[in-house]
């Protein structure tokens, strides 16, 4: 049974669920939970569910179900959901046998993929376009993800990888509990990575272990065959980095040149060239009998992960799967066992922090704690919204880190303090930086990179920040910036009551991007500004941007139009070509008509 305080998280996101559905009617309370749901998942730097297409499809004849979908072309992942939402008073306990009924939905809607019988549906449902995006993606795909949502209390329970062909299928299961820890805990309850190196994979790793006695942790150095490495992260993938951003974005970073062209003329350099990659663990076991003095014979890694060498690591893997020959690339690895498990998060952001990058971005620059946040968020907190004199003082939100909304919501001592503070911040009125650098960004023209996910935009605009490229924090740029975000929800609210069908995301992206190109003469920050108590629900009315509504049936068209007929809308839409292609269509058809 779940306590006290994760029954009040349940209960405020049943809330939050039902205001959504009021906020965004017609849509159904189970799409509203979806949404809410992989959006504290995102902020939660769960990447393997960033941009999914949320759908409805369900087939009980064929024992098919599908919720969502998404693929990730740096992992070369596939992630589909399925979702179990039930509006009752306390949460109910979801048992082994019915995780496996559910999450084995999923699994047969992705083998019916890959058979003709999904050519029967009609074109224009969620399982056809689920089925064409699949097919279309079938040759890069080498895992796939499938992941419960669900509301419920489960077990402590995810079923064991199952392989399809040559494909990996894993499992996760996220509840109302694991979501509670991952937002207001802390913490989350990880699916537990064990990498079992003799066998699994044949091999041990004999390694150095540093002479000292640390009750913090135990350090490790050595050398690991590139091949071995290629061969793991082939296997386990974004499990292996996935609890640091930094090895993240070095993951999905451009390859290096230079390590590029080493791996493919200079191998048996790699080395000399390289800086390896810096690993942790929360524990090891060690074949005793193959161990000397200081070195030890690693078998076994429990809570492996990369926390530095992302690109590195990806760059080897690139290689290998180019059948490149990898025989004599060998890589420096730090392997450092935390024993202090309190202290592992703060070790491992200070392990990356410090530990030499190939990456030009620094790792500041996604940093909750970043500057430019920081002052963002204190801007958001002493700058009220103009309100009719006798009115009470509101406020948006800015959300540094994942989750502050609600720990500031569960902070006020009583039901009429929280009462008072969801009248003066609302949801609606929260933004996360992630959400906030998206808005920025389509504005100010990359609908191309904003395509390519939040983790991806964000990327670009840290960078931008650093260079200096995006106006410093100060009451001015603070108020431009949510003056963008109410012009992204205005356009989102527009495009959804249109109902185009695919590619909302999309729509907004480039419909806004046209905007902010275009008509920036008509795009006044401080009158919205001005007009933001009056804005119902964070969004102008559609009167207020008529310009919008015209642009996004020229985005439409062009979307239907695409240069190479028959290509991927999805995957057009990430590259530079497609706003180049309407920005000079809309130039020829209409400014200059």
């Amino acid at each position: 049974m779940v306590n006290d305080k994760i029954l009040e998280f349940y209960k405020e996101f049943q809330d939050e669920v039902l205001t959504y559905v009021k906020e965004n009617s017609p849509i159904s309370t189970n799409t509203a939970f979806k949404t809410l749901f992989l959006s504290y998942l995102t902020e939660a730097g769960e990447t393997l569910v960033s941009d999914c297409m949320l759908v409805d499809f369900k087939k009980d004849s064929e024992n098919m179900k599908l919720d969502g979908y998404a693929f990730s072309e740096y992992f070369r992942s596939l992630t589909l959901l399925v979702s179990k939402y039930q509006a009752k008073p306390i949460p109910e306990k979801i048992k082994k046998t019915e995780i496996d009924k559910l999450l084995k939905k999923v699994l047969k809607f992705y083998k019916t993929c890959g058979t003709n019988d999904f050519e029967a549906l009609e074109e224009s449902s969620d399982g056809y376009q689920a089925y064409k995006f699949i097919k279309s993606h079938k040759a890069d795909i080498e895992t796939v993800n499938i992941i419960l949502l669900t509301n419920d209390e489960t077990i402590q329970y995810i079923p064991n990888d199952v392989h399809y062909g040559k494909i990996t299928v894993r499992f996760d299961v996220w509840d109302i509990e694991r979501l509670y820890q991952s937002v207001l805990g802390g913490t989350a309850v990880e699916r537990q990575l064990v990498v079992k190196l003799k066998k699994k994979y044949g091999e041990s790793l004999p390694l150095i272990k540093v002479k000292g006695d640390n009750e913090i942790y135990d350090c490790y150095i050595g050398v690991i065959s590139g091949e071995l490495l290629a061969r793991i992260y082939e296997t386990e993938g974004q499990d292996l980095i996935q609890k640091n951003v930094r090895s993240f974005l070095q993951a999905i970073g451009k390859v290096n040149k230079g390590i590029k062209v080493s791996l493919a003329n200079e191998p048996q350099m790699f080395m000399a060239y390289n800086n390896g990659i810096s690993t942790i663990a929360e524990s090891i076991a060690v074949d005793e009998g193959r161990s000397s003095g200081d070195i030890v014979n690693i078998t076994e890694i429990t809570g492996w992960q990369i926390v530095n060498g992302g690109q590195t690591t990806a760059s080897i893997y690139n290689a290998y799967k180019a059948k490149l020959p990898l025989e004599q690339v060998n890589v420096q690895i730090k392997l450092s066992v935390i024993k202090q498990k309190d202290r592992a998060e703060e070790i491992i952001h200070n392990i990356s922090k410090y530990a030499n990058s190939q990456n030009k971005i620094n790792m500041s620059d996604f940093n909750a704690n970043d500057a430019y946040h920081v002052k963002m968020e204190r801007l958001s907190r002493a700058t009220p919204i103009p309100v009719a004199k006798g009115k009470s003082t509101d406020y948006w939100f800015y959300e540094r880190a994942r989750g502050q909304y609600l720990v500031e919501l569960n902070r006020q001592p009583t039901a009429a303090a929280k009462k008072e503070f969801k009248s003066r911040c609302p949801k609606n009125r929260c933004i996360s930086k992630t959400v906030a650098a998206k808005c920025v960004m389509t504005y100010r023209g990359y609908p191309d990179i904003v395509s390519k996910g939040l983790e991806t935009s964000f990327i670009y605009f840290s960078d931008m920040v650093s260079k200096g490229e995006v106006p410093e924090p100060s009451e001015q740029s603070y108020i431009e910036m949510i003056a963008k975000v109410i012009l992204f929800n205005s356009c989102d609210e527009i495009i959804k009551n249109l109902k185009f069908g695919g590619f909302k995301a999309q729509q907004d992206y480039y419909t806004v991007a046209l905007f902010g190109k275009y008509y920036s003469d008509l795009f006044d920050p401080l009158e919205i500004w001005k007009m933001a108590a009056e804005i119902k629900e964070g969004k102008l009315e559609p009167e207020d941007i008529t310009e919008e509504k015209y642009n996004t049936y020229f985005v439409w068209n062009h979307f239907q139009n695409p240069t190479v007929p028959g290509v991927n809308i999805g995957q057009w839409c990430k590259k530079e070509e497609c706003w180049e292609l309407l920005q000079a269509r809309y130039e020829n058809e209409y400014k200059q008509g």
